[in-house]
């Protein structure tokens, strides 16, 4: 359940719902393969995160350890309170690799 930026042409940029518990993992998960699938780098806004649960973590660690391994980029254009608090608490950083200056909001 994310959606496309405006920069969907020249990258696969998305920005993250504000509700990521387990009812939308489905339509998260579809969403992060479709853009591991599109290639080059991906840019991800994280800042509209209200909640999160383990469920979308899970995935997000997924999906950054897929890229990972694909050699592809994903950077973080922004990182909500919820989004960071949810990483650190299921000690995910080393996997989602939030950056440690993230726009937390």
């Amino acid at each position: 359940m994310a959606k496309k930026s405006s920069k969907e042409a020249t990258s696969s940029a998305l920005a993250l719902d504000a509700d990521l518990r387990i009812a939308a993992a489905p339509a998260l998960r579809d969403t992060l393969l479709a853009a591991l699938a599109s290639g080059g780098p991906v840019g991800i806004d994280g800042s509209a995160v209200a909640q999160v649960d383990t469920a979308a973590l899970q995935l997000l660690a997924a999906f950054s350890r897929d890229a990972r391994a694909a050699g592809r980029t994903v950077t973080w254009t922004g990182v909500s309170d919820p989004l960071q608090r949810g990483v650190a608490v299921l000690g995910l950083n080393s996997l989602i690799e939030l950056p440690a200056h993230a726009g937390v909001n």
